[in-house]
Formats: structure tokens, C-alpha cells, sequence
């Protein structure tokens, strides 16, 4: 410690003297040492610049270039120390701001876009991508980090699932990458590296697996280019990964081999854990069940001492896996309950909290999108008003107008990709959603069944046997509910056969129930196919309508009816129950949230009801809303 005390004293004292700003090398983002002499050397600058009495233009560009190096130095450190990096960075942003220097304001963005992804509050790191992007647009061809805002948007667009988009934007960054010039190569090979690595993401989630093992090929190329041992072993870890998942085992140990031993050499603790339960993984597929207990345990061993909370809900996952194999069951079963547990906290809440961020995507750029719309239209308006003045300028009003025009329509074109791609991903999250609850919360209700039906009642006292029964009983009815929960959040039938279908299971499934009668009309001239929002939002407001009728009715008939009139089509759900009271029609049962379904597809929402007469709900909308569009629910 006192070796590195005394050269980054030197440091100070020669950059002092020289008046300049040491490099970052990214090659040694690894090394803590080194970044900690960097950060003394960088505070040792900023604190002399700081204390001159007045600070003239030169001070000023040195400062910026200060706080750059300590807001990225502190950025690519542990996630803990993401606010001292903020810190630093709005200074820089401010200070970038007075000067008007736009390229260190588009640099300060472009790392509070990071926070803000790394929180997963996608819709501000969309906000504060476009700002940057408007800044870059001002500068002109020569904008530096016009490729870096590519990507960033390549990355939002890879968050709601639009992976058409996001590789558009992605194969932009790279061939801007490749033209802007750099005097750091090693940066720049670094930057290669990453969008690679994202494209191979895009490309697996994608299911294109012919481009997967190309773009491993080319990470590998520059990650050998760079030699960089800490580059090179993220490499081959995703590499091993990518082949356990695809099953492949026995090609995946060779790469997290190396991974392993290049981490160890580096001494890369939370790479080394991460491997090591990739490791477990392997040997779980090739049945070495003991091995795979082995290192999943230690993978869990070096996360609960170094708090790695992402990779832990992964390795007791794969110790759950071994145990079990291995005929542990408590031990499994209680990795189990870990996994649920965690997964709980760290996955599902993350997810829901991206669906609530993509719906703000949508808004800010749905808002953003119609004031340039309306901007735009009152602009052209005056321009038409100054064709009736000035007649010379008559042919270059027309030209501007169409211009305009044509704008007009891009910029539609893109709300309508917005809302597309919001909806994907909010039919994605539901999926994910329904799976988390099927698989997981279902799968450790079931473990739970099973382990007490282990039990012998037949040991049990008359009041302890009602009990163990009751018990018993509960579980059952607890994973059916799940069950149907899961299934009701996005039904199969509703994504690959459509409405139709959707609307005449449900009645089969409400008729089993036996309690009312259901009766489905459709008319002839309805669409098989409708848009997927509409089917969507019509599917979730009769399975509510038909929930009410089952809860509140007490009917012993009701129908559901799509017919089409004129240019709309109309959705009702009748009963001859006994009608819904005054205080009823105040509080609710939900008709707040179908109302505002109603709404989202250009549609009204009304009802008649009349005690001991039954209860009809009528849902209106427009029959161009439902057009089947190019979006369709994709897996």
C-alpha cells in the first residue's frame, strides 16, 4: 500500500507538471490496484484545480476531463459505488453545460443512461438516450458518440423485444464504430467486444442460432487482440454457458475451464463463482451428480461470503438439482424453497417492475412523438398561410410542405412501433409471468403436498387426522388455483388460435363449474382474427364480466355475445341474475379496470341492470381499431 502511496504521488506531481490528465486503460479495469492509484492521482487533480482562485477556459477543460476519468473510474468499479460515480457525473454535466461543450454533455448523459439501466428504470434511460441523441444531432457528422447512442437505443428497443429494431440499431453502432476514429485501439477493440456481446445476446433470445457461434468467433477474436485475460475469460464463460443450455455439456467444460483458471489468475473472485456454478451445471447434465453438488456448493460458498445476491437463486437451483438426484429430498426440497424465495425477490419483482418501465417507454415517447406530430402540423399550416403572401416563394413552400408531410408520416410510423413493441412486451411479461407462477410458486406447492401426504394419518388422533385432512385438502385446492391463475394470464389458445377459440373454451371451462349456464354467440361477419391488442383486452374483459357473474349473479343463465353493427363492433355479457345494487354500481367489482380496457381500444363501457331482472354489459368499439395489423403474439 505504501508503494502505491508514493507512485501516485509521483503521478500527481508529474501530471502537475505537465498539465495533463492520465489515460484510463481499459484493458486493466480488472486491476483494483491500479484503478485505486488513478483515483488518488485523479481526486489529487480536481482538488488543485478546484482551489485557484479564478478559473479560466484551459482549467475549466481540465476539470471536465478530471471529473470524466473519476465518474467512469467509480462506473466501472463495484455496483456500490455507482453514486460517487453519479456524483462526479453531474458535476461534469453541469460544469459541460456552462462551457457548452457538447461532447462532454453527451459523454455525462450516456453514463446516467447506465444508472438508470442498471436500476432497470428503462423509460428515463430512453429519455435521457434521446436527449443525448438530439445534442449529437446538433454537432453534426463529426458527433463521437453518435455509434454509443446506436447501441443504447439498439438496447431499449432489445428490452421491449423488438429484436428486429434492436439488431437494425445494433449493426448501425458497428459500422459507425468502425468509422469514427480513436487514438485509444484498445478502447476501441473493447467497445467491439461489448457490441458483439450484445448482438450474440439479441441472437440467442432471437433463436437464430447460426449467427450465435459467428459472433462467439468474433468476441474471441478481439478478446485475443486485446490480451485481455479478464475480456478473454467473459468470453469463455458465455461461450460454456450458452453450450450448457443448448444441453451440450460436454463442449461447454473445456471453455469454463479456461474461463476458471484465467479468473483464479486474476484473482476475479465474482467471476470465479460465477464459472464455478456453470461448472456445476455441466456435470448436472452429464449425471455426475456428486461433482455438480461439489461445485454448486462452492459457488454458493463464495456468494454468501461476497454477497453475490444474483447468483445465489442460480446455484441453489443447481444444488436443488443435485440433491434431489442424489435422493436428498430434504436437502432438495429445502434449496427448493431457497430458489422460490430468492427468485421471488430478485426475478419475478424485477420483471414486473420492466413491464411497469416499458409501459413508461411507451408513454413518454407516445407524448414526445405527438408534440413534434403537432409542432410540426403548425408549422406547415404557416408556411401554407405565407404561400397566399409571398408568391415567389411558392414552389419551395410546396417542397418544405411535402417535406414535412413525409415526416409526418415517419414519425406516426414509429408511434405505431412503439405501441407494437409495448404490447409484445407486455403478452412477453405475462408469459414470463405465468411461468414463474407455474413452475416455481406451483412446483413448491407441490413439494409441500407431496411431503405431507408422506405422513401416516394413521397415527393420528381423530381431531389431528380432520386437521392433517384439512391440510391435505388446502394444498390441492392451492396448486389448482395456481394453475388456472397462470393459465389465465395468457392463454395458449388466445395467442395461436385467436378469440374465438379463447372465448369457446373459457364457456366449456365455465360449464364444467356447473353453477351457470353459459352461452357464446359470434356472429358470421366477425373476423377470425382480430388485432392482438383487441383480442387481448376483449378476452380479459369477458373473463372479468363472466368472474362477476359466477361471484355476484347468482344466475342460472348468462351469454356472451359478439356481433358486429355497421362500423363497430359490440361485446355483451348478459345475465338473469338479480341485477347489481346502487352501492354496487359505486364501489366496483372491477368496472373501473374494464373500463379503462375498454378505453385503451378506442372503446365505451356500459351497463343496464335491474333488481331480480338480470345484468347486460355492453362494450362498443370501432371496427378499424380491430384490424389484424403486422404485429402478431410471438413466443
Amino acid at each position: 500500500m505504501k508503494n502505491w502511496f508514493l507512485i501516485g504521488s509521483f503521478c500527481l506531481i508529474f501530471c502537475q507538471t505537465l498539465a495533463q490528465i492520465p489515460r484510463l486503460d481499459h484493458t486493466r479495469n480488472h486491476n483494483r490496484a491500479y484503478k485505486d492509484s488513478l483515483k488518488t492521482v485523479a481526486k489529487g487533480l480536481l482538488s488543485a484545480i478546484s482551489s485557484k482562485n479564478t478559473i479560466d477556459k484551459a482549467s475549466s477543460e481540465q476539470k471536465m476531463k478530471v471529473l470524466n476519468l473519476l465518474s467512469s473510474l467509480y462506473l466501472e468499479g463495484d455496483y456500490r459505488d455507482l453514486d460517487t460515480s453519479m456524483n462526479y457525473n453531474d458535476q461534469l454535466y453541469q460544469l459541460a453545460s456552462q462551457q457548452n461543450d457538447k461532447e462532454m454533455m453527451i459523454s455525462a448523459l450516456l453514463r446516467r443512461e447506465i444508472k438508470y439501466r442498471r436500476n432497470h428504470d428503462y423509460g428515463k434511460s430512453l429519455e435521457v438516450t434521446m436527449e443525448a441523441l438530439k445534442i449529437c444531432q446538433s454537432i453534426g457528422p463529426s458527433c463521437s458518440k453518435s455509434w454509443m447512442i446506436k447501441q443504447n437505443l439498439g438496447l431499449s428497443f432489445f428490452h421491449s423485444s423488438n429484436y428486429p429494431k434492436a439488431e437494425t440499431y445494433f449493426q448501425l453502432a458497428l459500422e459507425q464504430l468502425r468509422n469514427t476514429p480513436m487514438d485509444n485501439e484498445p478502447l476501441k477493440k473493447k467497445y467491439f467486444l461489448g457490441l458483439y456481446s450484445m448482438l450474440n445476446s439479441l441472437y440467442q433470445q432471437w433463436g437464430k442460432d447460426e449467427l450465435v457461434m459467428d459472433m462467439f468467433e468474433k468476441e474471441l477474436e478481439v478478446a485475443r487482440t486485446l490480451n485481455n485475460k479478464h475480456s478473454l475469460a467473459g468470453t469463455y464463460e458465455e461461450i460454456g454457458d450458452y453450450y450448457n443450455k443448448k444441453g451440450h455439456a460436454g463442449k461447454a467444460l473445456p471453455y469454463l475451464s479456461k474461463a476458471y483458471a484465467l479468473f483464479s489468475e486474476i484473482q476475479h473472485l465474482r467471476g470465479v463463482a460465477s464459472v464455478t456454478n456453470s461448472l456445476g451445471e455441466a456435470f448436472l447434465i452429464l449425471k455426475d451428480y456428486g461433482k455438480a453438488r461439489h461445485y454448486a456448493q462452492k459457488a454458493l460458498d463464495l456468494a454468501n461470503q461476497h454477497n453475490y445476491a444474483s447468483l445465489k437463486p442460480y446455484a441453489y437451483q443447481t444444488l436443488g438439482a443435485a440433491q434431489e438426484k442424489l435422493g436428498n429430498e430434504l436437502e432438495a426440497l429445502r434449496a427448493y424453497r431457497l430458489v422460490s424465495a430468492l427468485r421471488d425477490s430478485l426475478g419475478l419483482t424485477r420483471r414486473l417492475v420492466a413491464l411497469a418501465d416499458m409501459q413508461r417507454v411507451y408513454e413518454v415517447d407516445n407524448a414526445r412523438l405527438e408534440q413534434q406530430i403537432a409542432l410540426q402540423n403548425r408549422t406547415r399550416n404557416g408556411l401554407l398561410a405565407g404561400l397566399l403572401l409571398v408568391s415567389a416563394f411558392g414552389i419551395a413552400l410546396i417542397v418544405y410542405s411535402r417535406i414535412l408531410t413525409k415526416k409526418n408520416r415517419e414519425l406516426a410510423r414509429k408511434k405505431r412501433e412503439i405501441e407494437e413493441a409495448f404490447l409484445k412486451g407486455q403478452t412477453t411479461e405475462r408469459k414470463r409471468v405465468a411461468t414463474e407462477l407455474h413452475d416455481n410458486l406451483g412446483g413448491l406447492l407441490s413439494a409441500a403436498k407431496l411431503s405431507l401426504q408422506i405422513l401416516d394419518p394413521s397415527q393420528l388422533d381423530r381431531n389431528e387426522r380432520e386437521i392433517y385432512d384439512n391440510v391435505v385438502e388446502m394444498m390441492v385446492d392451492a396448486c389448482r388455483q395456481v394453475r388456472t391463475l397462470s393459465h389465465n394470464m395468457l392463454p395458449e389458445d388466445l395467442e395461436k388460435e385467436g378469440l374465438w377459440m379463447a372465448l369457446e373454451r373459457l364457456v366449456h371451462k365455465l360449464n364444467r363449474a356447473g353453477t351457470t349456464q353459459f352461452t357464446l354467440q359470434i356472429g358470421k361477419d366477425i373476423p377470425k382474427r382480430l388485432s392482438p391488442e383487441t383480442e387481448f383486452n376483449l378476452y380479459l374483459i369477458s373473463f372479468e364480466l363472466c368472474n362477476n357473474v359466477l361471484k355476484h349473479a347468482q344466475a342460472t343463465k348468462a351469454y356472451i355475445n359478439l356481433q358486429r353493427s355497421g362500423t363497430r363492433f359490440i361485446l355483451s355479457v348478459s345475465d338473469n341474475g338479480k341485477g347489481i345494487s346502487k352501492l354496487q354500481k359505486t364501489e366496483g367489482m372491477g368496472l373501473e379496470n374494464i373500463k379503462q380496457r375498454a378505453s385503451d381500444i378506442k372503446g365505451t363501457f356500459s351497463f343496464e341492470s335491474q333488481p331480480q331482472g338480470g345484468t347486460i354489459f355492453i362494450i362498443n368499439i370501432p371496427a378499424d381499431s380491430t384490424k389484424q395489423g403486422q404485429l402478431a403474439f410471438q413466443n
